[in-house]
């Protein structure tokens, strides 16, 4: 069985995301990371971070998971600020650390957004309004989605 990792990022750190993401580990028995509460630089073509840059401290804990789940927002039509530096320093790796290149090819990714605006409307990216907790139609849609894709144990 493959292990999993759920990483998550949003403005709002307990918000819907944080719930959603709660729920999945849960239920995948998944440990969670909740990457807008570390330090991550944008990516610098100079290779230029500060001190404190949690960025590959990161990646080397997520790599020896064999699938990870990407959850954000979505605003204005696109992931969280946080997501996106997180995704964009995959470029280090494609220029400045290709030491970690054999570990991430063959990984399993995957990809859930949330909004709490009803003009989202679609499987998984519909919440109803900002809430602490999971409502059963949300719930109903992730459980189905799980299950359609063989993301239980």
């Amino acid at each position: 069985m493959p292990t999993r990792i759920i990483l998550y990022a949003s403005a709002r750190s307990n918000g819907n995301t944080a719930v959603i993401a709660q729920y999945l580990a849960k239920v995948l028995d998944a440990p969670s990371i909740d990457l807008s509460a570390r330090a991550m630089a944008p990516f610098s073509y100079e290779n230029d971070y500060p001190n404190g840059d949690a960025y590959l401290e990161t990646l080397q804990e997520i790599l020896p998971f064999d699938e990870w789940i990407f959850l954000t927002p979505v605003y204005w039509y696109t992931m969280s600020a946080q997501m996106k530096i997180f995704i964009d320093r995959f470029s280090d790796v494609l220029r400045y650390h290709p030491q970690f290149r054999p570990a991430i090819v063959g990984k399993g990714m995957w990809a859930m957004c949330c909004s709490s605006t009803a003009e989202h409307k679609g499987e998984l990216h519909t919440w109803g309004g900002r809430v602490q907790e999971l409502k059963p139609a949300v719930k109903d849609l992730i459980d189905g989605f799980i299950a359609e894709h063989q993301f239980y144990k």
